[in-house]
């Protein structure tokens, strides 16, 4: 009988035992599923928050995509901006720039023509006759109404004059006295006109005393008057009264 007994409580332990292993191991995989279920629940969350994100970061790259949008606008219309300020500036420099050169060739034209008178004339007081000539000629050609015209003429004249050019000398004077007649340089102009014809050829000697006339009524106090005078008289010496006769010694009266 004890022996019964202690058969039947050795299967009942164990079954006991068995029974307590089996909810242990429940209770362990419960823990496991429940920690499995957080790690779950976390990473559903962290997914949302990356959904979140994403959404913030496509968000923002579409704010970014429409500022880089606007900035490009920008950038085109300051590009369009800057071309025309260059285009303005351009032209604003090249309409300064024909403006000085304008500026330039006026003072250059200004400059010209006193520049070859002067010439021509220091020519002239160095005793270059042929140099002065010339240079006055070109003076007269560029500037045939220029402020010195008077004088270029004048001192032509006086050039060929004096390197006995007599025609080109007369003509130079006839200048003088055609186009400037109410010039300081008249009398001097009549004058050596005059004397310039005594020196071609053929006979000039009317027109030559004509003029030397001329110079005497018209500027009669001046040098050049005193002048005329004496050439005058060279061609015209005053006639002498002739010597009375001598008394025949052998009549005498009674």
């Amino acid at each position: 009988m004890r022996r019964l007994r202690t058969l039947i409580v050795i299967p009942a332990c164990l079954l006991a035992a068995g029974c307590v292993a089996t909810q242990q191991d429940m209770l362990q995989m419960q823990s496991q599923m429940d920690d499995l279920n957080n790690n779950l629940s976390s990473m559903q969350k962290n997914q949302a928050e990356l959904a979140v994100k994403m959404d913030d970061l496509s968000r923002n790259l579409n704010i970014s995509s429409e500022n880089m949008k606007d900035i490009s606008t920008q950038m085109g219309r300051l590009s369009g901006r800057l071309d025309e300020i260059d285009l303005s500036m351009n032209k604003r420099v090249n309409a300064i720039g024909q403006t000085i050169r304008k500026q330039q060739e006026e003072v250059a034209t200004a400059l010209l023509p006193g520049k070859i008178y002067n010439d021509a004339y220091n020519a002239y007081l160095n005793n270059n006759f042929d140099g002065a000539a010339t240079g006055f000629k070109t003076y007269l050609s560029k500037f045939p109404a220029g402020e010195l015209a008077e004088g270029a003429f004048f001192y032509m004249g006086e050039s060929f004059y004096l390197r006995e050019h007599w025609q080109e000398a007369a003509l130079a004077y006839a200048n003088v006295l055609e186009k400037f007649p109410n010039s300081a340089r008249v009398p001097a102009a009549r004058l050596k006109y005059a004397l310039a014809l005594l020196k071609l050829p053929g006979d000039k000697k009317s027109e030559a005393a004509k003029y030397l006339h001329s110079v005497i009524r018209d500027f009669p106090k001046s040098q050049e008057a005193a002048t005329a005078r004496d050439h005058l008289n060279k061609l015209s010496p005053p006639k002498q009264n002739p010597a009375p006769k001598p008394a025949n010694p052998g009549l005498k009266k009674g």
